[in-house]
């Protein structure tokens, strides 16, 4: 594919033309980035937060750190950077019918307890994944 830049007053910066299928096209195309108005160097940062951070990293804090316009903008970007580093497909955590271990967070049912015993027995049980 051979590809050249555009340029004159009539086109925007980064935008190419394929010259076998004289198609205009971003750097962005076929990315997670495509079709955004978020400026790409925020993207990249938001990304580079997100995964060196140890204990995670909410959206609040992705606004402020970004000075993004609002939480809804935040959100939105987290949201298709860990859909984009999903491997595999849908299936649940740990499988089909597996049991999986979650230390101080509660995720799923207890299979057979009640509700009560369910919030006494705390975070440190095993849960199903099963919903």
């Amino acid at each position: 594919m051979i590809r050249f830049a555009l340029q004159g007053k009539k086109h925007r910066d980064g935008l190419y033309q394929c010259n076998n299928c004289r198609e205009q096209f971003t750097v962005t195309v076929g990315t997670v980035f495509e079709r955004s108005k978020i400026p790409l160097n925020k993207w990249l940062l938001c990304n580079h937060l997100l995964c060196s951070s140890k204990k995670g990293f909410s959206a609040l804090q992705l606004q402020r750190e970004l000075g993004l316009g609002s939480y809804r903008t935040a959100w939105f970007m987290m949201h298709r950077l860990r859909e984009a580093m999903r491997q595999g497909g849908l299936a649940p955590m740990g499988g089909p019918g597996k049991t999986v271990e979650i230390d101080e967070t509660a995720s799923g049912r207890i299979e057979g307890a009640p509700k009560r015993a369910r919030r006494a027995m705390g975070a440190t049980t095993r849960f199903s994944s099963a919903v």
